[in-house]
């Protein structure tokens, strides 16, 4: 039985029998990453639509949060260096998001020693202010604004055309709105968010990080 009920303007409510059959059953032929929160495997949906599917780790309270913080996210922002989200799939104990799907990866295989091709600098340049832009989005013309809190290479995918796409807002909180006459001004977490590696020294020494 379906565990949630929303109507999302351009965002699919899919069976899981729609996923699994678009995946293979789940095949390890078809994953391309895995995590925490469970694995990503390149699926083909039933109209064609090439898609990644990020299906979730069974019994993982932080895997719901994340599940939920996306879908409410995602289902709102439209940007083009932000991933798209294509459809989810909430049934019995299976939790999925499904995403536009990414031919070219992410920037830190490509950044990596073992990268088959060196990105030349022109492409860098414009993956760095495609990021950018991205995350400039989130954080001042999204309403409210967010934080993405977990911004890394890896979580930066690249199109056909390595068009650079902000992707992974499972860590994201909404920012806290100004204060206004009469009303307290939003909470603001203190704790760290993110992998640590990834987070700039300023952010670890400050008192107070959203």
């Amino acid at each position: 039985a379906k565990k949630i009920q929303m109507k999302i303007d351009g965002v699919k409510d899919l069976t899981f029998e729609e996923l699994s059959n678009s995946t293979s059953n789940f095949s390890d032929s078809a994953l391309i990453g895995q995590g925490g929160y469970g694995k990503v495997y390149r699926g083909i949906l039933a109209d064609g639509t090439g898609a990644a599917v990020k299906r979730t780790q069974q019994g993982s309270l932080q895997g719901s949060e994340e599940f939920f913080t996306e879908i409410e996210l995602l289902s709102r922002l439209h940007h083009r260096n932000l991933v798209s989200l294509v459809g989810y799939c909430d049934e019995d104990n299976e939790q999925m998001l499904v995403y536009e799907y990414m031919p070219n990866g992410n920037l830190r295989d490509h950044l990596s020693a073992q990268a088959k091709e060196a990105l030349s600098f022109p492409m860098r340049l414009r993956i760095a202010l495609g990021s950018s832009r991205g995350i400039l989005y989130l954080h001042t013309e999204a309403d409210p604004p967010i934080y993405h809190r977990d911004i890394k290479s890896s979580n930066i995918l690249l199109d056909s055309k390595f068009v650079a796409k902000v992707a992974d807002f499972g860590l994201s909180r909404l920012a806290p709105l100004p204060a206004m006459e009469g009303v307290a001004p939003g909470h603001v977490s203190t704790v760290v968010k993110g992998t640590p590696v990834s987070i700039t020294f300023y952010i670890l020494a400050s008192t107070s990080c959203a």
